[in-house]
């Protein structure tokens, strides 16, 4: 292989790389709908457990989080439609968020549940499955944003240790919406500012 050669490679690896960062962004509708799901159900556990109708809280998270697997499948039904030839990087991406899901999935309802651990580690154990999610996606997408979120994330795990019952509620509360809800509308918005630029 010649210098040249090696130049355009690389330059086609590059311009994919950007393809997929704006692909990304403008899937940005997926992380907001769950983002909002979510505080709509952290909320009502919120409330729930201020009620002390404890019982109830179980049923708030496997409904908001149906309508979110729901959403998340017909999404990507319309996407795969619309865009039948994807980059590697979008499907490394797509496997992580499948597997990210599932780890959602059995940390918050299934292995508590069971009786494995304590309701009161799902929102620690549900943040360092975040904080791998975000510094993964950030690795894949070149993005140090999404590292750094990673990092906030696995921090976040630790400090939302040190509270207990609702207060830890709360704190988590405030991570999610700091370094989950927020970026995304701001991922949102800056693929939307480029693409009018464009």
């Amino acid at each position: 292989m010649n210098d040249q050669q090696a130049r355009e490679d690389i330059q086609i690896i590059r311009t994919m790389l950007e393809k997929t960062k704006k692909t990304t962004a403008e899937s940005g509708t997926i992380f907001i709908v769950w983002g909002i799901l979510i505080t709509l159900a952290l909320i009502g556990n919120y409330v729930l457990a201020f009620l002390k109708k404890y019982e109830w809280e179980w049923i708030n998270w496997v409904v908001f989080t149906a309508i979110g697997w729901i959403y998340s499948a017909l999404y990507g039904m319309r996407k795969e439609r619309r865009e039948p030839v994807r980059t590697y990087a979008q499907t490394t991406a797509r496997h992580l968020y499948i597997a990210c899901g599932v780890g959602f999935l059995l940390v918050a309802l299934v292995l508590p549940r069971l009786g494995i651990y304590s309701y009161e580690a799902i929102t620690v154990l549900v943040a360092a499955v975040t904080g791998i999610l975000f510094f993964v996606m950030g690795g894949i997408f070149e993005w140090t944003l999404l590292k750094a979120l990673g990092a906030f994330w696995w921090a976040g795990a630790v400090v939302i240790s040190l509270f207990e019952g609702l207060d830890r509620t709360l704190a988590y509360t405030l991570f999610f919406v700091a370094g989950y809800l927020i970026p995304s509308f701001v991922f949102r918005a800056k693929y939307r500012r480029e693409k009018a630029r464009a």
